[in-house]
C-alpha cells in the first residue's frame, strides 16, 4: 500500500511540472527598430512614434509610427500631407499606394516606381 502512495505521488508530481511547463511563455526576442520608434520620439513636439530622417537628396523625412510599428506616415514636413504604408508584420516592408519603404537600422530606403530610390538616415538632433 505504502508503494502505491508514493506512485500516485510520483505521477501528481510529474502532471504538475508537465502542466507548468505548458503555460510556459516563450521568449521573445529583441524588440525590432518599429516596435522602438513606436514608443519613443525624436522630435521637440513631442508626438510619440515621430523621427526625423535626412535623406540623401538633401531632404528630410519625418517618420510617424502607428499601429505599433505595423503602419508608417510618411511626409516631408509636419504640415505636409502623409503618405501611409503598411506592413503585415515587425520587420517586414512597408507598402503604400505609390512607394515602398524598407528600414534598416537607422536607415529607410523609400522606393516609387519611375523614381530613384531614396535613401534616409535617422537624425540624432533637430
Amino acid at each position: 500500500m505504502k508503494l502505491f502512495l508514493i506512485e500516485i505521488a510520483s505521477l501528481g508530481l510529474a502532471a504538475v511540472l508537465m502542466l507548468s511547463a505548458c503555460s510556459e511563455q516563450p521568449e521573445k526576442g529583441p524588440p525590432t527598430e518599429q516596435e522602438i520608434h513606436a514608443r519613443d520620439t525624436a522630435v521637440t513636439s513631442g508626438t510619440p512614434g515621430r523621427h526625423l530622417y535626412r535623406c540623401d537628396n538633401d531632404r528630410t523625412l519625418l517618420v510617424d509610427f502607428k499601429d505599433q510599428g505595423l503602419t508608417v506616415e510618411l511626409r516631408r514636413d509636419a504640415v505636409a500631407p502623409a503618405a501611409v504604408l503598411t506592413a503585415p508584420l515587425q520587420g517586414l516592408q512597408y507598402v503604400g499606394d505609390a512607394e515602398t519603404a524598407t528600414f534598416s537600422g537607422n536607415q529607410i530606403k523609400v522606393e516609387a516606381p519611375g523614381k530613384r530610390p531614396v535613401l534616409c538616415q535617422k537624425a540624432t538632433q533637430l
